[in-house]
């Protein structure tokens, strides 16, 4: 792959972006809001991506898979002004459809095999899990996503909580509660359910439980020097059990970053 193919679909991104732009405030804040998660997400992964002593080409399939791995998600805003997939559409679903729709990857050069593990790391950068018997080619790709996607979104929400609370979604309660069930699940080393969320606490628990779908050292050494577990778990109340679970995330998230 030549490096004109991430070129073409850098232009290509910016000029359907902008296609959204808007005098609506709130639809542009939005908007611009995904278009700069998309950068941090493209160097967080080119991050890990040359951590891993990627190839020229692998790097080439890294930058374009992370620059388009949000890209329903400027349709789905626009239509169902939300970005909680279980209130709209599966924004991932979406993302596929608009590539597929656009022929941007066609455009751009990509031979059939290009297209297809581009289009499984966008499709499946959501997904609770990765199916296990996929090609190692694009599963390492989707990891790499996932990493570099789950490292920003971790960096946004302490940046709101900082500067003016994190935003509910509308159908759960602000309150100091918590689910027990969510809280033994993580003590367990498990993912938490979102049917389980009821609250923002339960909401954030349901973020931090993430750590245990973190795939390199290389992240798991990022998220500990950011303090990232800290700063969220300073957000839930000061309670033994919130403390359990810090303890517990911190250590499983140390004990697989880089060794020194």
């Amino acid at each position: 792959m030549k490096e004109h193919a991430f070129l073409f679909l850098k232009n290509w991104f910016h000029g359907y972006v902008q296609d959204f732009y808007s005098t609506d405030e709130q639809l542009q804040f939005h908007i611009r809001l995904k278009e700069e998660h998309t950068r941090r997400v493209l160097e967080n992964a080119v991050r890990i991506g040359t951590w891993l002593t990627c190839t020229f080409e692998q790097m080439q399939h890294i930058k374009i898979a992370a620059l388009l791995h949000d890209i329903g998600r400027f349709q789905q805003y626009q239509t169902y002004k939300t970005f909680n997939d279980a209130l709209s559409v599966n924004h991932a679903q979406l993302g596929l459809e608009v590539l597929q729709e656009s022929g941007s990857l066609q455009a751009a050069g990509l031979n059939d095999q290009e297209q297809k593990i581009i289009k499984n790391a966008v499709l499946y950068h959501n997904r609770r899990q990765l199916p296990m018997d996929e090609s190692e080619e694009w599963l390492t790709l989707a990891k790499i996503i996932r990493d570099a996607d789950k490292i920003d979104i971790f960096s946004m929400l302490i940046t709101k909580d900082k500067d003016n609370k994190i935003p509910l979604p509308l159908e759960l309660e602000n309150t100091n509660a918590y689910s027990a069930k969510i809280v033994e699940d993580i003590l367990q080393g498990k993912l938490v359910e979102y049917p389980d969320i009821k609250s923002g606490n339960d909401l954030m628990l349901f973020r931090l439980s993430w750590i245990y779908d973190i795939y390199f050292s290389y992240s798991f050494s990022y998220i500990v020097e950011q303090g990232y577990i800290d700063k969220l778990i300073a957000t839930l109340p000061a309670r033994k059990e919130i403390a359990r679970v810090h303890q517990c995330l911190w250590q499983y998230a140390r004990d697989h970053a880089i060794s020194e």
